[in-house]
């Protein structure tokens, strides 16, 4: 054989040796980027609901308005002397 297919040969089992070495990594580090990127954007989900929580929290320290407003909205709070009137939707329709 010549010096030049020794060459060839050598670069060749080379080139495969880091291949073999090389894409086993490169897949890993694949996953955990996609797995990083889905981390992240989780955290900034939670990040905006915790900032929504903390200007709800705030709200209800400083506004009353607001306060009462959750107060009759969501549990169903009525000042003395108020008459609270529900209107129920027939389910029922008539032919």
């Amino acid at each position: 054989m010549s010096r030049h297919l020794y060459a060839i040969l050598f670069f060749a089992a080379v080139v495969a040796f880091l291949a073999i070495i090389y894409l086993p990594s490169y897949t890993k580090y694949q996953e955990l980027k996609q797995e990083d990127e889905k981390i992240a954007e989780h955290i900034q989900e939670l990040q905006t609901q915790n900032d929504q929580l903390r200007e709800e929290a705030r709200l209800l320290q400083t506004d009353v308005k607001y306060l009462e407003k959750v107060l009759r909205e969501e549990l169903g709070l009525v000042k003395p002397g108020e008459v609270v009137y529900k209107f129920v939707k027939d389910e029922k329709k008539k032919s």
